[in-house]
């Protein structure tokens, strides 16, 4: 005989289900309890931010969208809503190439390299016009239109020669430049400057050709310089023996002649057997 059994299948499901109800009862009040205790722990440290030394942290409001700049030490946010961004100001440096052209078209490259720092009270202006990677949407192209700008005002042959004059004028372009988007430029520094193979191939044939025409001239200038030398010199000879002429009389030479003798009379006879007589002598 085969009993229905049925009729039982619900009363052993519902006492399962009160047992196990019995006994996860407290282990859910655990969970729970975790689970609170830990989202309190995350809202809590998500309610403070901390800024350091030569840091500005910016603050955005999802909600309102405002933002705001704070310096160093430890500040209020609302979790969520409100996320920091930090930005360096401290003094930085940045090395970049540009490329250019002179007022007679001759291709120049020039290494620049810049100090800048973010204006730290107005770091939250930066952010909302430009975002965090300011140094290629800003820095770089502000660079190169100032070189390219004061280059071109000078001939090829003068920038090495006006150095000087071409970094004062990138440097005050870019300080404009720069100045609009809260960046202060601190020093602007001509690395290197350097010009197309051709141009350096044909300016050094000019300085060997200008070399040779110094040469030349010094040379010439040497004979010219030997040549008067020569002239003041047969000059002053000619004058010396004009006025030792103009100064001598006979009684000179006999005294000349009377102070280089040597007291002995000559052994020979004139022509007219006579005897030379000299002073104070016999025939």
């Amino acid at each position: 005989m085969i009993k229905n059994t049925e009729s039982g299948v619900p009363s052993i499901q519902s006492k399962v289900s009160t047992a196990l109800e019995t006994l996860l009862g407290p282990t859910r009040q655990y969970v729970l309890a975790i689970v609170l205790i830990v989202l309190a722990l995350i809202v809590g440290c998500g309610s403070f931010f901390s800024v350091g030394a030569g840091v500005v942290g910016v603050t955005f409001n999802s909600i309102t969208g405002d933002t705001a700049a704070y310096s160093q030490g430890m500040y209020f946010k609302i979790p969520v809503v409100t996320s920091v961004i930090k930005f360096d100001v401290k003094t930085q440096r940045e090395d970049i190439q540009a490329d250019s052209a002179s007022k007679d078209l001759q291709k120049v490259k020039v290494h620049v390299a810049i100090n800048y720092h973010l204006d730290y009270k107005k770091v939250n202006e930066l952010y909302v016009k430009v975002g965090r990677d300011y140094t290629e949407k800003v820095i770089h192209p502000a660079v190169n239109e100032s070189v390219k700008a004061s280059v071109a005002q000078f001939p090829v042959e003068e920038i090495i020669v006006k150095r000087e004059d071409v970094k004062i004028l990138i440097e005050k372009s870019l300080k404009d430049r720069l100045a609009y988007y809260n960046i202060i430029l601190e020093s602007v520094n001509l690395v290197n400057i350097s010009f197309d193979d051709e141009f350096n191939r044909v300016v050094e044939q000019k300085q060997i050709e200008e070399q040779k025409i110094k040469t030349a001239e010094y040379i010439k200038k040497q004979a010219e310089q030997k040549k008067q030398a020569t002239i003041l010199e047969a000059e002053g000879e000619a004058r010396k023996q004009e006025l030792l002429r103009a100064t001598i009389s006979k009684d000179t030479v006999m005294m000349k002649w009377i102070d280089k003798w040597d007291g002995k009379l000559p052994t020979y006879m004139m022509g007219d057997k006579t005897m030379m007589m000299v002073p104070g002598g016999k025939e």
